[in-house]
């Protein structure tokens, strides 16, 4: 597998910008790294501000099967930590591979939490890295271990709003008076890697096992919401999705767990989880069709932060029917329209045609709203068509979606193509299909970023050369590669008010949603204090960064490509 990541930073160019580039060719992509006679493999990435991209991957290597590696790529496309990616860790790893998580803190670090084999059996370990790549939390991380396990797996994180780090993991063992076979445990951790909570909060119960967590962080709280399923069943089984909120201190916040939905999902999904920017969060998941037990559906489903259900219990069924089954999809939640997204991959009765459809949800009620049957996006074809993301750009929404280029499937090209918010495409050039990756070769674990930086980026695994990890980015307009140049803008007086003050607001007009980064900067240019917070319209964006000792700072922020800056006091 595969995965990228994007992330912004205000780091001085390496030697090695020069040497790559987002290419505006589709059969020649963006090598991250594809290193002739090694794998790379499961690629892991996180969007941050300004544009950069954070991709981390499994390198195959002879003494300890694989070793883990970490790039940055400015907005450019060009690596900042060598050729070869920094080397995270080279402890020993088993010859299988699982789920790990990449996120990217309020300063723009690295969190990095995986499991390796370095106390003979797997157990999960968290690195902290910073855009210059420095190992923050040690060389060798901060291994993550639960007293009552014999084995962790699958760590998730998540990042509160004080920059404290939370993780929890699948920790399998024998079971007790206190819990299964499975259970969850969670940790949290400061911004400089000293542990919260003395001892880790467990999800566990008796007879019963829990495992595949997923953490939103509450805004402008030390909260986590902790999405996780219940394994039942013997064999293969089912799991049933539940969530819980954490406080600061990690007591349980509501009275009893939620279930998240009546309807079941496989036995090893893990349900696409979409925060709503107010605490809680939608989910997609697969499940079966309530008219036909032989077919797969794709259903929807809201948690608020109080852990209420706005659209019932079971969620929302996103296309109505027998016709077709429907097996996968992505998730979009547009803040600035306050819409919910889907797009749902649809296959014949025969499993020999594929193609997508999207769908429009009321986020109060889960409401369809292209009719019951949605809008498609692609038409079934023998081809095999499958969405992989779907992500807004202000004025609508891109689908990065294959198309198998064999009939054994093992060859597939990459495509993009744009809807409006009625579901019609608008890509305003050619066929409306553009092509990312015309390269005929294996290719699968595809992630895409927010778009950022006037660009989408989407890296996938690919098996052109080997086993290799490339990257494709696109323009909300249809074009590939760097986009136009723009000559230089002066910066704009940026106002701070009160100003000498110790937490002065800044008032801006925000024309088109975007991330909203604000960095601040020492007398010397060193970056001393950034957050980010999602914008659009008229925001106050309050300055909070108590840590910052008294003095004069320069303070910066972007908005739809205009610089702005101004002085502050703190007293």
């Amino acid at each position: 597998m595969k995965q990228p990541i994007l992330l912004l930073l205000a780091a001085t160019l390496s030697a090695f910008s020069a040497r790559a580039q987002w290419s505006a060719n589709p059969a020649q992509n963006l090598a991250i790294r594809d290193a002739a006679g090694t794998s790379e493999v499961t690629p892991r990435i996180s969007p941050a501000p300004n544009g950069g991209t954070w991709v981390s991957w499994f390198e195959t290597v002879a003494t300890t099967n694989y070793q883990m590696r970490l790039q940055l790529l400015d907005a450019n496309g060009r690596p900042q930590l060598g050729t070869a990616g920094l080397l995270v860790s080279n402890q020993p790893q088993g010859s299988a591979l699982y789920r790990y998580d990449l996120k990217t803190d309020n300063l723009g670090n690295a969190i990095l939490a995986f499991q390796d084999t370095r106390t003979g059996g797997n157990q999960c370990v968290v690195y902290k890295i910073s855009p210059a790549g420095q190992q923050l939390w040690g060389a060798n991380g901060i291994q993550l271990l639960d007293a009552a396990a014999t084995s962790g797996l699958t760590p998730a994180i998540g990042i509160t709003s004080g920059n404290n780090v939370v993780i929890g993991w699948g920790a399998s063992g024998t079971a007790s008076a206190t819990r299964g076979t499975k259970a969850v445990p969670l940790v949290k951790y400061s911004a400089a890697g000293v542990a919260m909570w003395t001892t880790p909060v467990a999800i566990e119960a008796p007879s019963r096992r829990f495992s595949r967590p997923t953490l939103v962080a509450v805004p402008g709280a030390e909260d986590v919401v902790v999405q996780y399923v219940e394994e039942t069943g013997s064999g293969l089984g089912v799991s049933t999705m539940y969530a819980q909120r954490y406080s600061a201190s990690g007591a349980p916040v509501w009275a009893a767990p939620v279930q998240v939905s009546t309807k079941t999902i496989g036995f090893a999904a893990f349900p696409e989880i979409t925060p709503d920017g107010s605490g809680g969060f939608y989910a997609l998941l697969n499940s079966g069709n309530p008219a036909s037990a032989t077919l797969g559906d794709m259903y929807a489903q809201r948690v608020l932060a109080d852990g209420s259900l706005p659209w019932g219990t079971t969620g929302t069924e996103i296309l109505a029917g027998t016709a077709t089954a429907r097996i996968g999809g992505s998730l979009q939640y547009v803040a600035a329209r306050n819409e919910v997204w889907a797009v749902v991959n649809e296959l014949n009765s025969s499993q020999s045609n594929s193609g997508f459809t999207v769908q429009r949800l009321a986020p109060a009620t889960g409401a369809v709203q292209l009719g019951t049957g949605g809008v498609p996006a692609q038409a079934l074809g023998a081809s095999y068509y499958s969405a992989q993301s779907l992500r807004d750009t202000g004025t609508g929404l891109i689908i990065v979606y294959t198309e198998n280029l064999n009939a054994a499937g093992t060859n597939q090209a990459l495509w993009a193509t744009k809807v409006n918010y009625q579901g019609q495409s608008s890509f305003p050039t050619g066929s409306g299909f553009i092509p990312l990756s015309s390269v005929v070769s294996g290719k699968q674990n595809y992630a895409t970023l927010p778009y950022a930086n006037n660009q989408l980026v989407t890296v996938w695994a690919d098996q052109r050369v080997d086993s290799g990890i490339y990257a494709q980015s696109i323009g909300d307009n249809g074009a590939l590669g760097v986009l136009a140049a723009r000559a230089a803008v002066a910066a704009q007086p940026l106002a701070l008010s009160p100003n000498p003050g110790a937490a002065p607001a800044l008032r801006l007009s925000v024309p088109r949603p975007q991330l909203l980064t604000v960095q601040v900067r020492d007398l010397t240019g060193r970056l001393v204090h950034l957050q980010a917070t999602p914008a659009a319209g008229e925001t106050t964006v309050s300055l909070a960064a108590p840590a910052l000792a008294a003095g004069v700072y320069m303070v910066e922020t972007t908005v739809a490509g205009q610089l702005w800056r101004g002085r502050w006091v703190k007293p």
